[in-house]
């Protein structure tokens, strides 16, 4: 059975509709959630710690949108995780990540960007603390999907991330950094079968559940 895009972005009557770019642009809307008194200055100082200049970004009441190349959409998110990351503060991030959609636009991008990831060195002194994590792909348009999940689910077992199947979703374990290098490389391997994927994640730290 063909998936077919939930967005409803090839509807003729919404806005965006035709509006579609074949442009590398890979994006993604997170939520940052600091179970803490000081989460405000937590998530304003992750914002302004982060080094957004090889991406578009923008910030609203509810989330925060990173748009651009794969590979410095996920150094800046996975440095703004890093960044907000407090002792003892339980605190998760929760988003998806997004590539190739027919009602996607050519615009709200920064493309021309080159070289290293300006986040790279924070993302490794900083991005050892372990976490929870859990994530759902969705490669749509295409019959064999189940394909590419298993494949993502073996590439999870290869970086250590001790992948458990779970109602709904994957859960992982690791680090901050492993985590968000594993959610690039299924972004990577996706690019290279399907048009359109979708990847809902979900981390936290510090988490004050204890499992068995």
């Amino acid at each position: 059975m063909t998936q077919s895009c939930s967005c409803s972005c090839n509807r003729d009557d919404l806005p965006w509709a035709g509006r579609g770019t074949d442009l590398d642009i890979s994006g993604c809307r997170f939520t940052l959630y600091p179970m803490s008194d000081d989460f405000i200055d937590i998530i304003l100082g992750a914002l302004e710690q982060t080094d957004t200049s090889y991406v578009w970004s923008q910030t609203d009441a509810l989330s925060t949108v990173y748009r651009g190349k794969l590979p410095y959409v996920m150094d800046a998110v996975a440095a703004l995780f890093a960044n907000a990351w407090r002792e003892g503060v339980h605190m998760a991030i929760e988003g998806q990540i997004s590539k190739g959609c027919p009602g996607d636009i050519s615009g709200d991008s920064v493309l021309t960007c080159t070289g290293d990831a300006p986040n790279a060195r924070v993302v490794a002194e900083r991005g050892d603390h372990p976490v929870h994590a859990k994530f759902a792909l969705y490669p749509l348009g295409v019959e064999d999907y189940i394909d590419d999940i298993a494949q993502v689910w073996r590439l999870a077992e290869q970086r250590g991330l001790e992948p458990t199947s779970v109602h709904y979703c994957t859960r992982l374990e690791g680090t901050i950094s492993e985590a968000f290098a594993f959610l690039q490389e299924v972004c990577e391997l996706m690019e290279k079968t399907v048009s359109h994927y979708v990847v809902h994640f979900t981390m936290n730290v510090n988490s004050p559940t204890e499992e068995e």
